[in-house]
């Protein structure tokens, strides 16, 4: 029998190349990857070839990696930090043969990595290298499975999304308009009146402003976007310049300026609490789910949904429709009689 079962799995037991010949045996975690094994070496020696077992496959996991890069990973907005993030781990897991990577593997360099950064950067580390993997596969350059394909990525606990108020956005905008540098303040009120991300208004040509609407097009999702803005801010933007980017690098002056002004924000949240105020003041002031993930460039609803819960009609009928509603109203006008 070519297949049996075993304490240790499925055996596929054979001898291709008839009773004198190399004695094939491999062990299966399931049945049905026995018999594909089984069917693919039968499948060889149809026509009267003889069975060569595959060399085995040397790679490194770094080799990989620049595969995944030369044939897709070089398409990508951030293709060199991508490939920059993978090389460090496959090193500091020990560049190992890429065949013999296991889950296990990644759980040991993972708990240990653990130690150095947070739940969220190893997801982000997870991701990537499955992905190299998966791509693989899908080229058909890899096949050995993924060895992360079933691994799941760590629970992390969902960050606090602070925002600005009324009068720190007074304070920021008063402190930003009166500075030598007028770059970071419209760069501010982009972000504050379109939604967008710091890095797409920094990087924001004097082409795709038109009288009363920007287009950004360095997008995170790679898509244009285009935005109405008041005709008095497009006509500030438009006499700065003609051409070209309309401003300098700001990212460090609006940091200064948040010292400067007194305002906390939690780690992490430095530029982007601009793309948090505008999506969470659009919702309080009775803006659309929908509306608000066009003009954010979220691809899945589910992002924007994090913002939903200031809208102020957020989940009321909870109180109109609970079991103990009918109650509550009943008390409520036995109280209110002389």
């Amino acid at each position: 029998m070519a297949v049996r079962k075993t304490d240790k799995g499925w055996l596929v037991d054979l001898r291709p190349n008839g009773r004198d010949g190399k004695r094939v045996r491999r062990t299966f975690r399931t049945q049905s990857e026995a018999r594909r094994f089984e069917n693919k070496i039968l499948a060889t020696i149809a026509d009267g070839s003889q069975y060569a077992p595959a060399r085995k496959d040397q790679r490194r996991l770094n080799d990989l990696i620049d595969l995944w890069h030369r044939h897709h990973g070089s398409s990508l907005k951030a293709s060199r930090e991508r490939v920059r993030s993978l090389r460090k781990v496959a090193e500091a897991i020990g560049n190992p043969i890429a065949q013999t990577f296991t889950a296990q593997d990644w759980a040991e360099y993972r708990a240990k990595r653990l130690e150095e950064v947070a739940p969220i950067t190893v997801n982000h580390e997870h991701t990537y290298l499955k992905a190299v993997f998966s791509e693989l596969e899908r080229l058909g350059l890899w096949t050995h499975g993924n060895p992360l394909a079933r691994m799941r990525l760590l629970r992390v606990e969902e960050t606090e999304m602070a925002y600005l108020t009324d009068d720190d956005i007074s304070r920021l905008l008063q402190h930003l308009k009166g500075l030598p540098n007028r770059d970071c303040y419209y760069i501010t009120l982009l972000c504050l009146t379109t939604g967008s991300r710091w890095s797409e208004a920094e990087t924001l040509r004097a082409e795709n402003v038109g009288k009363d609407r920007v287009t950004y097009v360095a997008t995170k999702s790679g898509k244009n976007r285009t935005i109405p803005i008041a005709p008095r801010l497009a006509g500030q933007l438009r006499k700065r310049r003609r051409i070209g980017r309309l401003f300098v690098t700001s990212y460090k002056v609006f940091g200064q300026a948040i010292k400067d002004t007194g305002i906390a924000l939690p780690p992490g949240q430095l530029t982007h609490v601009l793309r948090h105020t505008f999506a969470s003041h659009f919702m309080m002031n009775g803006g659309n789910i929908l509306v608000l993930q066009r003009i954010l460039g979220h691809q899945s609803l589910t992002m924007t949904m994090r913002y939903a819960h200031f809208a102020p009609d957020h989940l009321e009928d909870a109180v109109k429709l609970n079991p103990l509603a009918g109650v509550d109203k009943m008390w409520t006008q036995q109280k209110s009689r002389p």
